[in-house]
């Protein structure tokens, strides 16, 4: 996330934040899912709530590498030197970081959808998706994920903090910046990820491909049943997903940065506050 924070900070931050967007925002999961293989529609808490536990060691992981490896990648490009990135550069750090969690994700998010649909402990979805279909329908839909991942982070990285950023100095509030921020990031990303992710519960959800085989067929089978609108199934759950998600996280970076960037420690005065911030740099 932070290229000042360190490797366990950045890794702690995104592992704190996921549990509570994640119960939060679980309903707009299993609705998204729903659309996008165009199964009914449900209100029931029971069901919306589905596969919050598997979501959640989803999430948690996933938040925690997406945070680890874009601080990593920044570091890395930065390469010790004391500067800015780049706008490509930033955006690049966070795609790759993205496309690397992936590897942890996907196998989740195949027990999420699989338990969404029918039902059953985590436990009990793990043993009968490896006796029916082996062990690599865990990894079913990677590169799916991994291209919608890499939109997504960059959406949380790199835009959600440069729409804050600019929103708060034309004027805006701090809190009223971040939400404005954060729900155009969140639309923006969505959009751009949907067909992405809406490729990757199909292929997910029919793990018997009766309907949906690879990648390119899969995509290719959607095409034809509804053209790119088909595509495009669910994107205003997954558009208000992200967006509660982005906000949550930009809330928790704008309290919490501050005090981890002085070394989250309390043996400090009052007095000498404002010349730790200035060093931390977070007063300029």
């Amino acid at each position: 996330m932070s290229a000042k924070m360190t490797d366990l900070q950045n890794l702690g931050f995104g592992m704190v934040c996921a549990p509570v967007f994640t119960f939060i925002l679980q309903p707009t999961i299993y609705l998204k899912h729903a659309r996008m293989q165009g199964l009914p529609l449900t209100w029931d808490p029971c069901c919306l709530w589905r596969g919050t536990a598997a979501s959640i060691c989803n999430e948690t992981g996933q938040a925690g590498l997406q945070f680890l490896t874009t601080g990593l990648y920044k570091k890395l490009i930065l390469g010790g030197a004391s500067r800015h990135l780049t706008p490509l550069e930033d955006v690049s750090a966070a795609s790759a970081a993205g496309a690397t969690s992936a590897l942890y994700v996907s196998p989740l998010e195949s027990v999420t959808i699989q338990q969404q649909r029918f039902g059953g402990e985590m436990a009990d979805t793990c043993r009968r998706m490896y006796r029916s279909f082996g062990l690599l329908s865990f990894g079913r839909g990677f590169v799916a994920t991994a291209l919608r991942d890499s939109v997504y982070v960059v959406g949380m990285m790199s835009a959600t903090p440069c729409f804050e950023d600019r929103l708060t100095k034309s004027g805006l509030g701090a809190t009223t910046g971040s939400l404005v921020g954060s729900c155009a990031a969140g639309v923006l990303a969505g959009v751009l990820s949907c067909p992405f992710d809406c490729i990757k519960a199909c292929m997910k959800g029919d793990l018997e491909r009766r309907t949906y085989g690879s990648f390119t067929e899969t995509a290719r089978s959607l095409w034809c049943t509804g053209g790119a609108a088909r595509l495009f199934h669910g994107v205003e759950w997954r558009c208000a997903n992200l967006s509660g998600c982005f906000f949550i996280v930009a809330l928790a970076r704008r309290e919490l940065e501050p005090y981890l960037l002085m070394g989250g420690t309390t043996d400090f005065s009052m007095e000498s506050l404002p010349e730790r911030m200035a060093s931390a740099g977070v007063l300029r």
